[in-house]
C-alpha cells in the first residue's frame, strides 16, 4: 500500500500521512461488509486520501506564494509611493505646460476617457481638431519629460562624480 501512494505522490512522508489514515479504516472495521472486496475498497480510499493531501498542499503552497509576494510588495511599498508622488508631480507639471485649449482637449481624452468624437461634441470643435491637439499635447509632454529627465540625469551624474 505504501509502494502504491508513495509512487503517485513521490514523497515519503506524505505517503506515510495517507497511510496513517488507514487506522480509521480498522477503527470501524464492523461496519465493513465481508462479502465485499477489500482490496479495491482500500485503492479508493488510499487514491481519495492521497487526493485530499494534494490539494491541501496546492492551497498552502498558493498561501505561501501570496504571503511571499505581499511581504515583497511592502517591502516595496515606501520606495513605490515615492516613485508615484514623483511622477505624479512630473506629469502635473507636464500639463502645465500645455496651452488651455491643448489642455482642455487632453484631459478630456485622457483624464475623463472620452473618446475623440465625444471630446469633439462636448467641446464644439471638429475631431481632426482633437486629433491635432492631441498630437501636439503629446509632443509637448515627451519633450517636457526628456528635458527634465535630462536635467535629473546631470544633476545625478555632478552630484555623484
Amino acid at each position: 500500500m505504501l509502494y502504491f501512494i508513495q509512487k503517485t505522490a513521490k514523497s515519503r512522508e506524505l505517503s506515510e500521512d495517507v497511510v496513517q489514515d488507514f487506522q480509521k479504516i480498522w477503527e470501524n472495521r464492523d461496519h465493513l461488509d465481508p462479502q465485499q472486496p477489500f482490496k479495491p475498497y482500500l485503492y479508493t480510499i488510499a487514491r481519495h486520501n492521497l487526493l485530499n493531501l494534494l490539494g491541501r498542499a496546492s492551497r498552502e503552497t498558493r498561501i505561501m506564494d501570496e504571503i511571499r509576494r505581499s511581504v515583497v510588495l511592502d517591502e516595496n511599498s515606501t520606495e513605490l509611493l515615492l516613485d508615484f508622488k514623483e511622477s505624479s508631480a512630473l506629469y502635473a507639471e507636464a500639463l502645465d505646460q500645455l496651452p488651455e485649449r491643448c489642455r482642455a482637449v487632453f484631459e478630456k481624452c485622457q483624464v475623463e476617457g472620452l473618446t475623440h468624437q465625444q471630446a469633439a461634441i462636448e467641446l464644439g470643435i471638429s475631431e481632426s481638431t482633437i486629433n491635432n491637439q492631441m498630437v501636439k499635447a503629446w509632443d509637448i509632454i515627451r519633450k517636457y519629460m526628456r528635458t527634465r529627465n535630462g536635467l535629473l540625469l546631470l544633476m545625478a551624474a555632478l552630484f555623484f562624480s
